[in-house]
């Protein structure tokens, strides 16, 4: 009788102590984990739940995690913030990591994938604000989502496998890292918006042969240190702000003929000095080569398809002669203001000069064709060198804006037919003394 007291005694004595115990003390194939001197090991799905229910006391004690063979997914926010953390082994199992997975792991420095890994997606912040410094992508990895890197600053080398399957790589992917030379695997279709922002070291990029990249968005290498860039014959689009601020970029150079558009600031503030347009582009934006004050060399194809140059497109540049493709009917706002050009080349369909499209130029003389129907505000103000202005057309221009050619001190002579009419009065009239007929006994 005493014996069974006793026995009682003891299985109560053994389910308070059960209850009392941290489940950390449990056999790992319980709690589908095992912590033991500072590594981690997931062994189940289940562990990453029962990990973090049961020691969110201890998570900092972690310095090592290994993910067991069998495991398909790392949930989201599995392991954020885990401020010890170093070293993550990946099974070849896993498919996906999810999004801040391993967010502000402020000393995690490697990362290894299992040869063999059928791992697909790299989710949104996975690896944001970590240490890695080198990472190797594997041929399965399919997306890596926005911010997957960001802010890794010292993540000085990225290598995408051989036989990459990499389709999309994300918005602001790798921002604000310190990657000194990129090669896009031929796979990758999508490159978003300021995926390589902020890329301070990064000096050389390389598309693989083949690429079939569509368009590179808007930021996408902005604030880098590239110095040439060759476009792939597949890109069609450049979008906004795509290169900007790249203050060492020298060159580049579009290859084949599937460009369509250049995008508004695209080139802008960069140390471009020679520019090819090729003959397929329909489109550049305003203010696309803003301020490329090494600019000075810009050529356009003879059979050029362009329809528009935006607003300020070459503001601030150092072109000296342009030839402006005939297959355009404007010529926008400020599109050649304060830059450095002593000859245009106007075409006979151009209709429309905008604005001061060649204000503040060095140009000294100018041909107008007969097509031109219109002429802006202050066009050719303060073209302090400009000394002689020709109307190929009988008739004046219908539109002849204020102050075209305000503060032109070495105007001399505006030409105009012999028969020519509506050249007088009104905007005309302040400079009526400097028109000379053609038929006049002028030299």
């Amino acid at each position: 009788m005493r014996r069974n007291r006793v026995f009682v005694f003891l299985r109560f004595l053994l389910a308070i102590l059960l209850l009392w115990m941290p489940k950390s003390y449990l056999k790992a194939e319980e709690t589908g984990y095992d912590l033991t001197n500072g590594k981690l090991t997931i062994l189940t799905a289940d562990g990453f739940v029962q990990w973090n229910d049961a020691n969110s006391g201890q998570r900092q004690s972690v310095t090592k995690i290994e993910i067991a063979e069998g495991v398909r997914s790392i949930p989201v926010y599995a392991f954020q913030d885990m401020k010890r953390l170093q070293m993550v082994k990946i099974p070849a199992s896993l498919d996906t990591i999810g999004g801040a997975a391993f967010f502000r792991c402020m000393r995690l420095s490697t990362v290894q994938f299992t040869p063999g890994s059928k791992l697909k997606m790299i989710g949104a912040h996975a690896f944001r604000k970590t240490d890695l410094r080198s990472v190797f992508i594997p041929a399965s990895v399919k997306e890596i989502r926005n911010s997957a890197f960001k802010e890794c600053l010292r993540l000085s080398s990225v290598t995408f496998a051989e036989k990459s399957s990499l389709g999309i790589i994300g918005e602001w992917a790798f921002s604000q890292t310190s990657l000194v030379s990129v090669s896009i695997p031929a796979s990758v279709r999508v490159i978003k918006k300021a995926a390589f922002l902020e890329c301070r070291h990064l000096s050389s990029l390389k598309f693989a042969p083949g690429i079939d990249l569509k368009k590179i968005s808007a930021g996408a290498f902005s604030l880098t240190a590239l110095r040439a860039v060759v476009i792939p014959e597949s890109v069609m689009v450049i979008d906004e702000r795509a290169f900007r601020y790249c203050r060492r970029l020298l060159s580049v150079e579009f290859s084949g003929f599937g460009l369509k558009e250049i995008g508004s600031l695209a080139f802008a503030e960069t140390a471009l000095r020679s520019v090819t347009i090729p003959a397929s582009v329909q489109i550049i934006n305003s203010v696309a080569f803003l301020d490329c004050k090494n600019l000075s060399s810009l050529y356009f194809s003879k059979d050029a398809d362009l329809g528009c140059i935006g607003i300020a497109a070459f503001y601030g540049t150092n072109v000296e002669s342009v030839v402006i493709p005939s297959s355009l009917a404007t010529i926008e706002v400020g599109v050649f203001s304060h830059s450095g050009v002593r000859s245009v080349s106007i075409p006979e369909l151009v209709e429309i000069i905008k604005n001061g499209a060649f204000s503040y130029t060095r140009l000294e003389s100018v041909l107008i064709p007969k097509s031109v129907k219109v002429i802006g505000d202050e066009v050719f103000s303060n073209c302090l060198e400009l000394k002689e202005i020709e109307f190929m057309s009988s008739k004046a221009p219908e539109t002849f804006g204020e102050d075209v050619f305000n503060n032109c001190l070495s105007l001399t002579t505006i030409r105009i037919p012999k028969d020519g009419k509506g050249y007088s009065g009104f905007n005309w009239e302040k400079y009526e003394r400097f028109i000379k007929r053609k038929s006049d006994n002028v030299a």
